[in-house]
């Protein structure tokens, strides 16, 4: 009998581990189906813009604004959900979005953020932010990635990105976050640039997080960043956004905090407090002009003295971005003799590119048709002459901050200067480009998906340069004939993006529907 009860036990215990490793397997097969679906939404990684952009603060500064975010988001009883800073152009309002996300990240309490971004189409794109923040809100709260798998899986069936921004927030957030219990924590997502988060002529966005946002449970918070448009102004002010003023006293303190870290080394002891005090009252308030200047001082001046003040530094913002792109010419006439007008068609395409400009696309503006490789390293170290702010990054010149792009483009707020360029010629100069890879497409036919930068560029953004400049009914047509619904044209689309094609047939079904 006992004989019999030792063997019972043993075999009772190898079931039950048997079962506990059946269960095992069971979550582990329910956990990579959830996995499974939530691999259907897109995803934007903001890490590296969140560390670019937090190297470039000054600690010591913009405290009132990280008190009062801190304060809020610790508060339980607040019944505001959005909090928006709002500030001009070169106020720092993504440097300061960057630094609370690094710091919310350190204490485990950044939920997602979202950095929209004028010249990534992706970035502006309201569908592709709201996924994104869905992915990344999963990964740090479990029982919302058990309920929105629960949701999408009910929704295989519907293309997310082609339903509507109000319905896909309803999707992602409002059906999953309304029967979730409080977690006992406030959550916080961030989103930086709202005003930049215009996509296809419209904001939607905007629309979504000041009618909808305030659906969502309390302990939900929003982090907001924007210029203060008059459009974006009047739909936000019922969250009394905090404001960064040029000439507000603890802005000033701000900037001369900069200066006297950033230049110790090089302003003359004797002279520190008029020269610091002159050069706060030429940041003009702004302390992205702060940081070109400190920039400016370092390459080209070992000491600095009050003489100098008026005989070596530009006078403004615009007298920075004047004097760089200066040098940029200088260089490139210098090192490959272009001429003036190769530099102006240069300058306009980079401001219409829908993605970071490709050096690919420069060197074939600039460059002759046969041009060596000795040239295109020429080309590249004229750019990286001026990288503070045209900065590149994996063979793409990208905009240090918007207002690089809105000086050579935006006269009403600028004024007219050398380097002002129209952004429709370069829509004509890129346009000419993709056409030519395009058609080399059609004519080598696809044999395999792997295709160059400068042809995946044409493929994603070449029929939205070519419509730019039709209003012709005729002409549009031919482009759809060609690049829309040209079968080669659309399997070579879909080799570089799952969405490329039905993006162009929408894009051109909201814009140009009237023509056809």
């Amino acid at each position: 009998v006992e004989k019999v009860v030792k063997t019972q036990k043993k075999s009772l215990e190898a079931l039950q581990q048997v079962n506990e490793k059946v269960e095992k397997l069971k979550e582990r097969s329910n956990e990579d189906k959830k996995d499974e679906i939530l691999r259907i939404l897109a995803e934007v990684n903001s890490q590296k813009v969140i560390e670019d952009h937090a190297e470039k603060y000054q600690e010591g500064t913009r405290v009132f604004f990280f008190e009062s975010v801190e304060k809020w988001l610790d508060d339980r009883s607040s019944l505001n959900r959005v909090m928006v800073i709002t500030g001009n152009a070169g106020m720092g309002k993504s440097v300061i979005s960057a630094v609370i996300c690094k710091r919310m990240q350190e204490v485990g309490r950044l939920s997602g953020s979202h950095f929209c971004q004028h010249n990534k189409a992706r970035y502006r794109n309201p569908k592709v932010m709201l996924q994104s923040l869905a992915c990344q809100l999963s990964s740090s709260l479990p029982e919302y990635k058990d309920g929105l798998g629960k949701t999408l899986s009910r929704n295989l069936g519907v293309d997310l990105n082609n339903m509507e921004v109000q319905d896909l927030f309803d999707l992602l957030f409002d059906e999953v976050l309304s029967k979730l219990k409080d977690p006992g924590r406030n959550i916080l997502l961030v989103v930086d640039g709202l005003d930049e988060s215009e996509y296809q002529g419209r904001n939607e966005l905007l629309d979504v997080i000041s009618n909808h946002f305030i659906k969502l449970p309390s302990w939900i918070r929003f982090l907001v960043t924007t210029r203060p448009e008059i459009n974006i102004a009047d739909s936000l002010k019922s969250f009394k956004p905090l404001q960064l003023e040029p000439n507000d006293a603890e802005n000033l303190m701000d900037l001369k905090l900069l200066f006297e870290k950033q230049l110790s080394d090089v302003i003359s002891q004797d002279h520190r407090e008029v020269i610091i005090g002159e050069l706060v009252k030429r940041s003009e308030g702004l302390i992205l002009y702060a940081y070109l200047l400190v920039h400016f001082i370092k390459e080209n001046v070992s000491l600095l003295t009050p003489e100098q003040l008026d005989s070596t530094l530009p006078s403004g913002i615009s007298s920075v971005y004047q004097t760089y792109f200066q040098r940029l010419e200088k260089e490139l006439c210098r090192e490959l003799k272009i001429k003036e007008e190769q530099f102006l068609i240069f300058l306009s395409a980079l401001t219409a590119a829908r993605e970071p400009l490709l050096l690919d696309f420069v060197n074939k503006m600039i460059l002759s048709g046969t041009s060596s490789s000795a040239d295109r390293r020429k080309v590249k170290k004229a750019i990286a002459s001026i990288s503070t702010l045209l900065p590149v990054r994996d063979d793409r010149i990208h905009f240090f901050h918007k207002s690089v792009k809105d000086w050579l483009t935006d006269t009403s707020w600028y004024g007219q200067h050398d380097f002002t360029v129209d952004e429709t010629e370069g829509h004509r100069t890129l346009s000419k480009l993709c056409v030519h890879e395009l058609d080399d497409i059609k004519r080598k036919g696809v044999d395999s998906p792997k295709f160059s930068g400068i042809t995946k560029y044409a493929l994603k953004h070449g029929v939205r340069h070519m419509l730019y400049l039709e209003e012709d009914a005729r002409v549009c047509e031919v482009v759809v004939k060609e690049y829309v619904v040209d079968l080669e044209m659309v399997y070579a689309k879909l080799c570089v993006s799952n969405a490329g094609a039905s993006e162009d047939i929408l894009w051109i079904q909201k814009h140009k529907i009237s023509q056809f």
